[in-house]
């Protein structure tokens, strides 16, 4: 299925640059059964290691009940209308990746185009306090928030009293010109989406 164009035939102008702009990006283009059309090498490669979406005879599926029922949820979404962008993981897995999903259409012809990106690569983090000029400090609190951790797990992880993670916080906010919790983790969704 690597490099098949089969997709092509289904999806508009639009979709095929989407889909095929960089090979390097894990893409995956399925139809409204999860039946793979079409998948880039990276996507390939993610699909055989340890990501949460597995390859299973041709469809797309989650590696465990969970992650699989969480995928028909947002395959559901897209198929509305909706774009989906969302934290995907697996039970037994630490990593979390961030999941793309859009429907495209060509006449009565309908696929969805995934997008599956390694949000705990180690190279993410340092990119996200350069972007924000964030201290070291805060670029760790920063992973600690969106790995879902409160302020007081934060000050018991790293070492430090929980008024000092409440201050890096506030200058996280600062700098990221966010309020809360969750527009600091809207807004790393639409960096690396």
């Amino acid at each position: 299925m690597n490099g098949s164009h089969a997709a092509v035939a289904v999806l508009d102008t639009s979709a095929v640059r989407f889909c095929l702009d960089e090979d390097a990006i894990a893409r995956i283009v399925i139809d409204q059964t999860a039946t793979v059309l079409w998948r880039s090498r990276a996507a390939a490669v993610l699909l055989a290691g340890h990501s949460p979406l597995v390859d299973r005879g041709g469809k797309i599926g989650g590696v465990d009940r969970r992650t699989h029922h969480f995928l028909m949820e947002r395959m559901a979404e897209a198929l509305a209308g909706h774009e989906v962008c969302q934290f995907i993981g697996s039970e037994d897995q630490d990593r979390r990746f961030l999941l793309r999903m859009r429907a495209v259409h060509d006449g009565d012809q309908l696929a969805l185009v995934i997008v599956l990106k390694d949000f705990d690569a180690p190279a993410n983090l340092p990119r996200l306090g350069a972007l924000f000029g964030l201290s070291i400090m805060e670029a760790r609190i920063l992973a600690e928030i969106i790995a879902g951790h409160s302020a007081d797990r934060i000050a018991e992880l790293k070492g430090v009293s929980v008024l000092t993670v409440r201050t890096h916080i506030k200058h996280i906010h600062g700098k990221m010109g966010v309020r809360s919790k969750e527009e600091i983790l809207a807004t790393v969704i639409k960096i690396f989406a």
